[in-house]
């Protein structure tokens, strides 16, 4: 059994914790620069820093922050460092043989990806969010609950499909872009702009950060 750190004490762990594969990875707890907490959902708080684990190479790793801009921030760190990042991916999720899923990802409950489909690193495919047929996301992507995107879509690096959205058939989305809830893209959506609203439209610009 391997040991588990997370990175990232915050809501979303949560879910992350109630996903893990207990038969593979023992948690031993978070590593959290920000909090002063001594532990989060039970588990201590082992560490604000990679360099306060004594031998960081014999912990795997997943990053549970939300934030799409500060998971990747993380997830290059852990890159760089050559440490090893796991997916956690709820055993009641849908997953096709034909898909493809990178490195970092979380895959939650009742979420389906479909033939196909190609998901990049570090991405959140949240509760009951469905991949179509052939779609791309890119890394650094989160799919909000109950958020659609059809067949062969493709979802740019960093953006942010809000909850219960629907993207139709062959469309893109540009990167660090981000679709309100409940919009109903119906058209190509540029780089880092905010679209809501049914049909989707333009509602702001500038990079997506949350």
């Amino acid at each position: 059994m391997e040991k588990l750190i997370l990175i990232g004490a915050g809501g979303y762990a949560k879910s992350v914790i109630d996903s893990i594969d207990g038969f593979n990875y023992d948690l031993v707890g978070f590593l959290d620069e920000f909090t002063e907490e001594k532990e989060h959902l039970g588990c201590p708080v082992v560490a604000r820093s990679l360099d306060d684990l004594e031998d960081m190479q014999s912990y795997v790793f997943f990053m549970s922050i939300g934030n799409n801009l500060n998971r990747k921030r993380w997830y290059d760190r852990l890159q760089e460092r050559n440490l090893r990042i796991i997916n956690v991916v709820d055993k009641s999720a849908i997953v096709s043989p034909q898909a493809r899923i990178g490195n970092g990802c979380f895959v939650g409950k009742l979420a389906v990806i479909n033939s196909g489909a190609v998901v990049g690193d570090d991405c959140i495919i949240n509760t009951r969010a469905l991949v179509e047929h052939g779609c791309h996301v890119c890394s650094h992507v989160n799919l909000s609950t109950g958020s659609v995107i059809n067949g062969d879509v493709h979802v740019g690096t960093g953006s942010f499909i809000g909850s219960g959205s629907v993207t139709l058939g062959q469309k893109y989305i540009g990167e660090w872009s981000t679709v309100g809830a409940g919009a109903v893209v119906t058209r190509q959506v540029g780089d880092r702009v905010t679209v809501a609203g049914v049909p989707a439209k333009v509602i702001g610009k500038g990079a997506m950060l949350g």
